[in-house]
């Protein structure tokens, strides 16, 4: 009953170190583009959830780290829900790098963890009725 939605890009320049290897800071940024691209895929942005009163605020997040990641590497942000959100959303990930044999090299896993908040009183909420419908449809596939 798992969810999953793969996001390709590209390493630019300026998410490298000095060493010409992706910061390890980076990862995080790439999680976020994932989750992102992930609510997209699925029928609903942050700006619409944003919009809708509701906030959604990062509460726990890892990072493992397994091979380094290079300038110009193509690599696949895999995000993956494995169940319905009820007071807090999880979303695991895997970074991999597309390799000329078509094989797949994992950089990097972790997970975070997003809790949901009334945007006014700032007040945690259990998950709004519309994304867990949106959600359910999606599972169910």
């Amino acid at each position: 009953m798992a969810y999953s939605f793969d996001f390709s890009k590209r390493v630019d320049y300026v998410e490298t170190d000095k060493m010409g290897v992706v910061h390890n800071s980076i990862y995080f940024w790439f999680f976020e583009k994932g989750r992102t691209e992930t609510m997209r895929h699925l029928g609903f942005s942050y700006k619409e959830v944003e919009d809708r009163g509701v906030m959604m605020p990062l509460v726990e997040q890892y990072c493992k780290y397994v091979s380094p990641s290079y300038y110009d590497d193509l690599i696949t942000i895999r995000t993956v829900i494995e169940k319905l959100p009820t007071a807090r959303f999880s979303f695991k990930y895997s970074i991999l790098r597309k390799e000329k044999d078509g094989r797949e090299t994992l950089l990097a896993e972790g997970y975070n963890v997003l809790a949901f908040i009334d945007s006014i009183s700032r007040r945690p909420m259990r998950c709004p009725q519309w994304i867990s419908e949106l959600l359910q449809e999606k599972l169910a596939d």
